[in-house]
Parts: structure tokens; C-alpha cells; sequence
């Protein structure tokens, strides 16, 4: 039984799922209204100053064109969505690769 499960999680590169899913949402929501999903763990406690906050709503407006606002919000906004981007290809490159190598040892 553990086997399978091991097989299960090898399956799937859930580091990938939970970027794509991410940028999705980011996507989609709203970044110019005041409040939407935090997962701050300081601003759920009551910090107001957190040099993470603001990264999130600067990666939706750039998907909404809007990059001085982007900017604004926080200025590694644009740098953070291109090291997501580039780790979300290099997880998806090497789970294409090693399905490729399954299948040639497999036969």
C-alpha cells in the first residue's frame, strides 16, 4: 500500500499545481478592491507592516496591465512573477522529462 501511495504522489508535481492554481487566482481576482484573500500571517495578527504584503495584488495588476500601479504596490512584483513563471516551466520541463524516461525504461 505505501508503494502506491508513493506512485500516486509521483504521479502528479503538486509544487506545479499549487503555482498554476496561484497565478490563476491572481488572474482572475479583483486587485483594486481594498480587501481579498490573505494569507498574511502578520496581518492576520495585527503587524501592518510586512515587506511580503502587496505582492500578491502587484502580480494581479500585471496581469491586468496595469504595471506602474504593479510597480506601487510592491516594486518586486514583476521580478517574483518572472522566478514563478520560470519555476513553474522548470518543474513541468522535468516531469515531462522523467515521464519520457519512464516510458523508454518501461519499454
Amino acid at each position: 500500500m505505501f508503494v502506491k501511495v508513493i506512485q500516486y504522489f509521483k504521479k502528479y508535481d503538486y509544487e506545479a499545481i499549487f503555482w498554476l492554481l496561484a497565478m490563476a487566482y491572481l488572474t482572475f481576482i479583483n486587485p483594486y478592491t481594498p480587501k481579498h484573500l490573505d494569507f498574511c500571517l502578520f496581518s492576520l495578527v495585527g503587524i501592518e507592516n510586512c515587506p511580503g504584503c502587496g505582492l500578491g495584488k502587484s502580480i494581479s495588476m500585471i496581469f491586468h496591465g496595469d504595471f506602474v500601479a504593479s510597480f506601487n504596490a510592491h516594486p518586486l512584483g514583476i521580478p517574483a512573477l518572472f522566478l514563478i513563471l520560470k519555476r513553474i516551466y522548470k518543474l513541468i520541463k522535468n516531469k515531462i522529462n522523467l515521464t519520457k524516461q519512464m516510458e523508454v525504461l518501461n519499454g
